[in-house]
């Protein structure tokens, strides 16, 4: 059983770890527009922004970190072929967020303001860490160009009230003057014993 098993990973075309499942971080203290730190590998010691968060990997893509060179064919663009830079992810344990007050890498905690508002504060000060706010995300720039169309429904029209309630008055006299229908119907029956 032990010489099949043996044979079988030697024998074997793929590595062990692509079979290893890819747990996630169920907790991210570091959002896209954050600015962070390299805390370990090549880029040791340089700062950037979170230009994308890849949450399935663990990886976020940093502006200027983990540059990598491509070459490009000529077969796919003849105008520009060459060698060009791109920018890779770097995995998530590598980076550290700024401390907007002393400027040096920070851990986090998490904190709740007087009115239960969520923030992240930074363990070397104290000093909360403000989220960066992406302008293309608010709906004022998201419905910027908007139009209302033929088949689009007014304000006036949405906030019109047009459920008036149920009358249980009269539903109560329909029931009632059901029930005395029927009782006299009843009576002018002849059952045989």
């Amino acid at each position: 059983m032990l010489k099949a098993l043996s044979t079988f990973y030697l024998n074997r075309q793929t590595p062990i770890a692509q079979f290893a499942k890819q747990i996630t971080f169920e907790k991210w203290n570091v959002i896209k527009g954050d600015k962070v730190v390299v805390v370990s590998g090549k880029d040791s010691g340089k700062t950037g922004t979170i230009l994308r968060v890849y949450r399935k990997s663990n990886e976020v893509l940093v502006q200027g970190i983990n540059q990598k060179f491509k070459r490009k064919a000529q077969l796919d663009d003849p105008s520009g072929s060459g060698i060009q830079q791109i920018t890779r992810p770097i995995h998530l344990s590598k980076i550290a967020l700024i401390d907007p007050e002393k400027g040096k890498p920070t851990k986090v905690q998490r904190g709740f303001l007087e009115d239960g508002t969520p923030v992240r504060v930074s363990k070397l000060s104290g000093a909360i860490i403000p989220k960066a706010l992406d302008p293309a995300k608010s709906p004022a720039h998201r419905h910027r160009n908007k139009v209302d169309g033929i088949k689009d429904t007014s304000p006036a029209l949405a906030l019109q009230v047009t459920y008036k309630g149920e009358d249980f008055s009269a539903i109560k006299a329909e029931f009632e003057s059901f029930i005395a229908e029927k009782e006299r119907k009843e009576q002018l029956l002849w059952f045989d014993k």
